[in-house]
């Protein structure tokens, strides 16, 4: 609130400011650093929950500060790096977010002309004031929110890669307990999810941005890179789930060979008295297959994929209806 105040003071002090149906997007514009902060926030307490979640199948020391005595480390520590970056690598990936961050877009906008744009063009494209403080106030908060968004990228990459880790290293792979395994595809789900969404609110409170290349080809980017956030961190669950159920298949079809073969030599020697106790393990061992190769791989609810696929893919059914209805009608 204090941002958006102070933005809308800066941009009446310059005199030129018109805000019109803008304004949306200059609140957008000077408080969406405070979405990115809470995110991260919001992300961290999602992993920490989810890693309580996965207890019953994680395989952690002893200890309650480092690792234990089987060299593992313990739950304590594992929160500690699911939830905290270090400090120098979050420093210099603030400073390359804030650079790249504020050097693309003034490569790349183009105004209505078409042509590369000065930076009061720029400004006046938005609406926003032109006057030298203005543009002095907005990159200055550009830079710094940027610099949040630098942050947020190594936070994210970093705790996939941790829970990715905690798949593959301390998770103990039990067929017949799924639901424990489900818990980290929460915290991707919404990280995938936190992106669309954030990348939805510029278009939802900038429609001109539409009409921008880079915009639309970022847009793209940005679906194509939640997708792989969602799926990326759990692929090595997936694998290690896929290795057991073919080694429990592989198991139970050897049971299934060696009934087979008693059977044969019961039928083989004219001993058909007793068939019902190998008819009842047959039967049972069929069963066990079926249900064995019913048994999904992916390690998250049908539900969660339901719920991403919609932040994913609804807003732009929408926005490819309306954009056929206007070439339609006009």
């Amino acid at each position: 609130m204090v941002s958006v105040l102070f933005h809308q003071l800066i941009q009446r002090a310059g005199g030129d400011y018109r805000p019109g149906r803008s304004i949306l997007f200059h609140v957008w514009l000077s408080a969406h650093f405070a979405c990115l902060l809470g995110l991260m926030h919001y992300l961290d307490r999602a992993a920490a929950a989810a890693l309580e979640s996965f207890q019953p199948v994680l395989h952690v020391g002893r200890g309650s500060g480092t690792s234990g005595r089987s060299g593992a480390p313990s739950l304590s520590e594992l929160r500690y790096r699911l939830t905290t970056m270090p400090r120098p690598a979050a420093l210099w990936a603030s400073l390359w977010g804030a650079v790249l961050g504020v050097g693309l877009p003034l490569a790349f906008i183009r105004g209505p002309a078409s042509g590369t744009s000065s930076l009061a063009d720029t400004f006046g494209l938005f609406r926003l004031s032109s006057s030298p403080l203005a543009i002095l106030v907005s990159l200055v908060h550009l830079t710094l929110t940027q610099a949040i968004l630098g942050a947020l990228v190594y936070h994210t990459v970093r705790q996939l890669h941790m829970i990715d880790r905690i798949y593959a290293a301390y998770a103990r792979v039990n067929l017949y307990r799924l639901q424990p395994l489900y818990a980290f595809s929460i915290p991707t789900a919404l990280t995938a999810g936190g992106l669309v969404l954030y990348d939805y609110a510029w278009f939802g409170t900038a429609p001109e941005l539409l009409s921008q290349p880079v915009s639309l080809s970022l847009s793209a980017f940005f679906a194509v890179v939640a997708a792989i956030t969602f799926a990326w961190p759990l692929l090595g669950s997936h694998r290690r789930l896929v290795a057991e159920k073919r080694r429990m298949l592989a198991e139970s079809s050897a049971r299934f060979e060696a009934t087979v073969v008693v059977l044969h030599q019961r039928v083989d020697n004219r001993a058909l008295r007793q068939m019902d106790d190998l008819n009842k393990a047959l039967a049972s061992l069929e069963i066990e297959q079926t249900f064995l190769r019913r048994i999904p791989t992916w390690p998250w609810e049908p539900g969660t994929v339901r719920g991403l696929a919609a932040a994913l893919g609804l807003p732009i059914v929408i926005w490819l209806i309306q954009f056929g209805l206007q070439r339609i009608l006009q």
